[in-house]
């Protein structure tokens, strides 16, 4: 069986109303025993770290406290704020230990940045389908893309 996985691109409603389809991977996190929740995260390989709402930490019972204090420029210029934590995360069948910056500002999107990530699989973004695909690294599946791409 295979560990690697597809994820369709999200949807989101833009302030002038139109759609936007957007990369998108879903991440889940143990909140207690046995118990999980998901969020849907846009995949950005710009960001180096990935991203979420602060109040995310509370859903997911993370404390702030003794996290160090970032900042953060992104494509706007803007300097965005923060709080950085390691959380325990799961992307389809592999654990991660993913590295999040908790945004004071509320109404930034959830990132899924290239640490702990991208060096784990080889991501195929399929835009003609709306859909990514994470093949988990060293997997059947990842080493026959590698092969591609070494032709090519």
């Amino acid at each position: 069986m295979s560990k690697s996985v597809i994820f369709p691109y999200g949807i989101s409603l833009k302030e002038d109303g139109k759609l936007s389809i957007f990369p998108a991977a879903e991440v889940s996190f143990n909140v207690s025993k046995g118990e999980s929740i998901s969020f849907i995260f846009l995949i950005d390989s710009g960001a180096s770290i990935s991203a979420m709402p602060a109040s995310d930490a509370t859903v997911l019972g993370v404390s702030l406290n003794n996290s160090r204090t970032a900042t953060v420029q992104g494509i706007s210029g803007g300097i965005v704020f923060g709080r950085i934590m390691e959380v325990d995360a799961n992307l389809g069948y592999e654990k991660l230990k993913l590295p999040i910056i908790f945004f004071e500002d509320e109404y930034r999107p959830r990132i899924l940045g290239r640490e702990s990530v991208f060096n784990r699989f080889t991501i195929i973004f399929e835009e003609e389908k709306y859909r990514s695909s994470f093949l988990v690294s060293k997997s059947k599946e990842a080493k026959s893309v590698q092969v591609i791409l070494d032709a090519v």
